[in-house]
């Protein structure tokens, strides 16, 4: 994901990589703050924000929606929707991003692809507009904003601005993680400011929206600010492990030993 350090170039090209851009003002030489420097803020703030190692690098092509996959036909379709939705998505980002509109991916199933398929939105965004993109689990947030808690390196407001803030934020497994009696304070908070900003917010969970364990208020911004599109209730996963252990089966019992 875009993290901008003090060593790297200046998505804008107007500083050094510092965050500071230096100009004369009545004569005298003096650093004002760059476009960038709020970015690398956002980064630090949220530095445990990342696509999971399995799925960096990782493109919305890399995302199969065919019987190789999945087994029923009903499960092909929506992958196939899926996939569509994702590439219209990154095509019309910009024109996305005015309407402050993300995408809600949901199926009861673990391991249906919504994952991988919102890493590949993210990487793609990335890639194709410089965006900068921040990934984790809604428990994954919340959790680091609770470790803030009496902390002197980070406040909690701190991190919470962050995930405020950030161009894209993808939040996946809602609705998954415990709920205690600071989290529906804490999304709402978050996703309250972000549908007021520029930004856009791209989700997945195992249920649909009107389902998810928190208050009214949080499903309403959800349902005001991302598209609700229906993954495959089936495993890829599970299927592509039992494929791999047939085929490995069957060259046990055709080997000479």
């Amino acid at each position: 994901m875009k993290s901008l350090s003090s060593q790297e170039k200046c998505p804008y090209d107007r500083c050094n990589g510092s965050g500071l851009e230096f100009t004369e003002v009545n004569g005298r030489q003096a650093a004002i703050e760059c476009e960038c420097r709020e970015e690398k803020l956002l980064s630090k703030k949220l530095e445990f924000a990342t696509i999971i190692d399995e799925f960096q690098g990782t493109v919305i092509s890399d995302y199969k929606a065919d019987s190789n996959h999945y087994e029923k036909e009903k499960s092909i379709m929506r992958a196939k929707m899926c996939k569509k939705s994702a590439q219209s998505y990154v095509s019309r980002f910009e024109e996305m991003k005015r309407k402050k509109k993300g995408l809600y991916f949901y199926s009861k199933t673990p391991g249906s692809g919504k994952t991988m398929i919102i890493s590949a939105i993210g990487n793609e965004l990335v890639q194709e507009y410089k965006a900068t993109v921040k990934f984790a689990t809604a428990g994954d947030l919340l959790n680091a904003i609770r470790s803030t808690y009496g902390n002197s390196d980070i406040n909690t407001h701190e991190l919470i601005d962050a995930a405020r803030k950030v161009e894209v934020l993808i939040l996946d497994d809602m609705g998954q993680q415990s709920i205690k009696s600071d989290t529906n304070d804490h999304l709402f908070d978050i996703l309250n400011h972000r549908i007021n900003r520029d930004t856009v917010t791209i989700f997945s969970s195992n249920c649909k929206i009107e389902d998810l364990p928190y208050n009214f208020r949080i499903r309403d911004r959800i349902t005001k600010m991302a598209i609700p599109i229906e993954a495959p209730n089936e495993s890829v996963r599970k299927n592509l492990a039992q494929q791999e252990n047939d085929e490995l089966l069957r060259d046990l019992l055709v080997s000479k030993g």
